[in-house]
């Protein structure tokens, strides 16, 4: 490099701007922090929610079974959402729930397992860390881990909030 303001040849010259505002203080990390306040329902955070069953369908038939997976998956995407997850953890577990729908709806239709109660199937394929998602070998090591977490997260919710023993949620009246 060596141009104007070089020592030596190789030298990079400090560059500053005037003003610098330094962000590792907990001032300027409160400064920059944007105030935003967190939702009371998780679809917020999931949008299309409503929509998985019809993007899990290969068959008419898969349709009904998907939207018979929707409600154990609201209860638990509501319960990690009241938990105060950080955005980027409820993400991370959304994500994988809809993998793991995909997954159930795909061995469902293989297997044509159309009669199986679907809390029963979801509580076999999550059980002893999960199933192998649809895919699974096109996924890091690191991916099926978070996958297996999550499985193992809802396994652990399903066994403790069994359905129909629904927890109040902060909308709920006092």
């Amino acid at each position: 490099w060596g141009g104007a303001g070089s020592s030596g040849p190789g030298a990079v010259a400090a560059w500053r701007p005037a003003y610098r505002h330094d962000r590792t203080t907990a001032q300027g990390a409160a400064m920059n922090r944007k105030k935003t306040t967190r939702p009371t329902d998780f679809r917020a955070w999931t949008p299309d929610f409503d929509e998985w069953p019809e993007r899990w369908m290969g068959m008419e038939e898969d349709l009904d079974y998907g939207r018979r997976l929707l409600p154990y998956f609201a209860d638990f995407l509501q319960a990690i959402l009241d938990e105060g997850l950080s955005r980027r953890t409820f993400a991370l577990h959304r994500d994988n729930l809809w993998l793991l729908g995909g997954s159930i709806i795909s061995r469902v239709n293989l297997f044509e397992e159309y009669a199986d109660d679907p809390l029963e199937k979801l509580t076999r394929c999550v059980g002893g860390g999960g199933i192998l998602p649809d895919h699974f070998d096109q996924m890091s090591e690191s991916e099926l881990d978070e996958f297996a977490r999550t499985c193992r997260r809802v396994e652990r919710y399903l066994k403790n909030n069994p359905p129909g023993a629904r927890r109040p949620t902060p909308q709920d009246p006092a």
